[in-house]
């Protein structure tokens, strides 16, 4: 079953702390450039166009207006106090890992796959606004995980099948070379801490007995 208590407890360990560190750096020295090599030369976004569509699961626009919807026809349509504050606490999971994302982005600036594929620009450049090296950590897979993350929550039961759906809608930005596997590995790090933090402050105010 899904805790949030547990997650952090378990995170916070300084080995495993240590663990995933070690990953994203091994990841980031050795292991992204190869991949995104390997996988240009396979081309999968011509020969599997519904990994485009698969990506789009994980669009932060879409998904953010998509639980802001939910919430106001539980409100005002077919009204339903319950689904009302799931759908509130599934974008408020969205809209904060994002926020935290997105500070990242521009802090970091991580150049984007199409650049080292192009003109072999790797790494960080720091403070920019610029699109092209915002590429760390994944935006997509930041909402993505959200959802699966908070709907965990929601539904801890099913927490397996959320996370893998996540997790699978996640790697298609490394299949269309949108992202190295660093920045989907952080992404999926930083949204886990994100949401278990906000579970952790909920439950202590006693905003979440409600819905989970």
């Amino acid at each position: 079953m899904f805790s949030s208590n547990r997650v952090l407890k378990d995170f916070f360990n300084p080995l495993t702390l240590l663990l995933a560190v070690a990953l994203i750096m091994l990841c980031y020295c050795y292991f992204d450039r190869p991949l995104v090599d390997w996988l240009y030369s396979l081309d999968l976004r011509d020969r599997f166009p519904l990994l485009t569509w698969v990506t789009q699961l994980g669009n932060f626009g879409i998904d953010l207006l998509l639980f802001f919807v939910a919430a106001l026809f539980f409100r005002y349509v077919y009204v339903n106090s319950l689904w009302e504050e799931r759908a509130w606490f599934l974008w408020l999971c969205v809209a904060l890992s994002n926020v935290v994302c997105g500070v990242l982005k521009v802090i970091l600036g991580r150049a984007r796959p199409d650049l080292w594929l192009q003109l072999h620009e790797y790494g960080f450049s720091w403070l920019t606004t610029d699109s092209s090296h915002m590429s760390f950590p994944s935006g997509h897979t930041t909402t993505i995980m959200s959802v699966a993350f908070g709907f965990s929550v929601i539904f801890p039961r099913f927490w397996p099948l959320f996370v893998l759906g996540g997790i699978l809608v996640a790697l298609s930005r490394v299949l269309l070379l949108q992202h190295y596997l660093s920045d989907v590995l952080v992404a999926i790090v930083l949204t886990l801490l994100v949401v278990t933090s906000l579970v952790a402050v909920l439950r202590k105010k006693k905003w979440l007995s409600r819905i989970c």
